[in-house]
């Protein structure tokens, strides 16, 4: 957490700084304009939602919403759910893995990737991303979700069931908890 002290307030108020100098870009990569304005809404509003085609870079997005929210909110939680596991754990967990590696140090060690799971080194109880699959007949996977920092994902949203966002309501209440669809 030292490390991140000379940088965490404007990164906090300002994700994309914390994408431009936190993330080691390949050559001729760069954040998307549309990229950009998600991730200050999100920053700037408490439910946002994004409507887009195919390919575009959405899941990098979130996988860069992700490391900022974990590295620059203390404590924080993020439940992240989608339609289908493919979506979850082969799509957008395997875009925080690769952008992950990507992460300059100090920071890419504060952070551990696993398969359903990324956390703050030393504060896994209460410092973390957790994959859950939207499955219908298990709402309640989303009860429970509790923290001053608290942040819903659903990836591919249009297919997730409407129970899950009801089992996941509970976890809304604290002032400033984010949902992002």
């Amino acid at each position: 957490a030292a490390a991140l002290a000379p940088y965490l307030d404007a990164w906090r108020a300002d994700p994309v700084l914390f994408v431009s100098q936190a993330i080691k870009f390949p050559p001729g990569q760069t954040i998307e304009k549309w990229q950009a304005v998600f991730l200050r809404a999100v920053a700037a509003h408490d439910r946002v939602a994004v409507r887009s085609g195919h390919g575009v870079g959405k899941s990098t997005a979130i996988a860069w919403l992700i490391m900022w929210w974990l590295l620059c909110h203390h404590p924080a939680k993020a439940a992240c759910t989608a339609p289908t596991s493919h979506q979850l754990e082969d799509v957008l967990w395997g875009e925080i893995a690769l952008w992950h590696r990507r992460l300059a140090e100090p920071f890419r060690s504060m952070l551990s990737v696993k398969a359903e799971r990324v956390e703050v080194v030393g504060a896994e109880d209460y410092c973390f991303a957790a994959a859950r699959t939207a499955r219908r007949e298990q709402p309640e996977a989303f009860q429970g979700f509790h923290s001053q920092n608290m942040l819903f994902l659903g990836d591919e949203a249009s297919g997730i069931p409407d129970i899950i966002f009801e089992g996941g309501e509970g976890s809304m209440t604290q002032v400033g908890a984010k949902t992002v669809l």
